[in-house]
């Protein structure tokens, strides 16, 4: 694997800690531990995505139940999802319903492999992402003025680092409007946030596996945070794609149960 296992000493959100000098082998035995794991990627990485089916496969294999939650698909085209598992419809006719190509665009032989491998193995696999015609809303009103079954009754704002963060990833695009970047950002994270919380209740003995942009899990922040705000802190690990670099990080709750309390070190500051 081209990807460079890196574990560095920077500031993750507040409810998280993070691994130091550890190898993939080590990293896919402590995700045994945890009830969220997510695979954060950059969406045209072939690598990420390879790394994302070892995870999954590795903790099948391991005899884990789990489920698959992807940012590929938006939650109104569940149904199709599920079709297409079960063997009802093909790959084709699955992403033609779930109009994949038209609202995710990234070609879908990256994933491909992914949700072969689920359909194989019966593995259930949830449309994560809110809908396109929100996202309009959502800009088109401001988020204080929406309400959808999709988000929250309550929005946490961004703050510190995450914030900061945004704000960089914003400065990348020409002529964006500040409120309108920062609320859409927030609806994507806690939207997907709620699904997660949603699906941890509904599936109590399954590990959910999270597909999702790595700046929507960036040190811990944006939705592995909101999932702890919303259901209570649960054990989530964290393993994403920045560059050519991986790093792995987990919450707090789970690092007390862990065996490999040498490994660890706590966040250098406060975000």
């Amino acid at each position: 694997m081209a990807l460079l296992l890196l574990f560095v000493g920077v500031v993750f959100g507040s409810d998280f800690v993070f691994f130091k000098r550890v190898s993939l082998g080590d990293i896919l035995e402590e995700l045994e531990r945890a009830r969220v794991v997510y695979l954060g990627e950059v969406h045209d990485s072939e690598e990420a995505h390879r790394l994302q089916l070892e995870v999954i496969r590795y903790l099948t294999e391991r005899g884990h139940s789990i489920i698959l939650a992807m940012e590929m698909f938006q939650q109104q085209f569940q149904k199709h999802l599920d079709e297409y598992v079960e063997g009802v419809i093909d790959e084709e006719e699955m992403l033609t319903l779930t109009e994949y190509r038209k609202r995710w665009k990234f070609d879908p032989e990256l994933y491909a492999p992914i949700w072969r491998f689920a359909r194989e193995k019966g593995i259930r696999i949830f449309a994560l992402n809110i809908p396109s015609e929100l996202v309009k809303e959502v800009k088109e009103k401001g988020l204080e003025n929406v309400r959808s079954e999709y988000l929250p009754s309550e929005i946490v704002p961004p703050t510190g680092k995450y914030l900061d963060f945004l704000k960089e990833v914003m400065e990348k695009h020409e002529e964006v409007d500040e409120k309108k970047f920062i609320d859409v950002q927030l609806a994507w994270d806690s939207g997907m946030a709620y699904k997660i919380a949603k699906l941890l209740e509904e599936f109590p003995r399954h590990k959910v596996v999270v597909l999702v942009g790595s700046g929507h899990v960036w040190r811990g922040h944006g939705i592995p945070e909101r999932v702890n705000r919303m259901v209570g802190e649960v054990p989530q690990a964290v393993l994403y794609v920045e560059g050519d670099e991986v790093h792995f990080l987990f919450s707090k709750d789970f690092s007390k149960e862990t065996s490999s309390a040498s490994s660890m070190s706590e966040p250098n500051c406060s975000p």
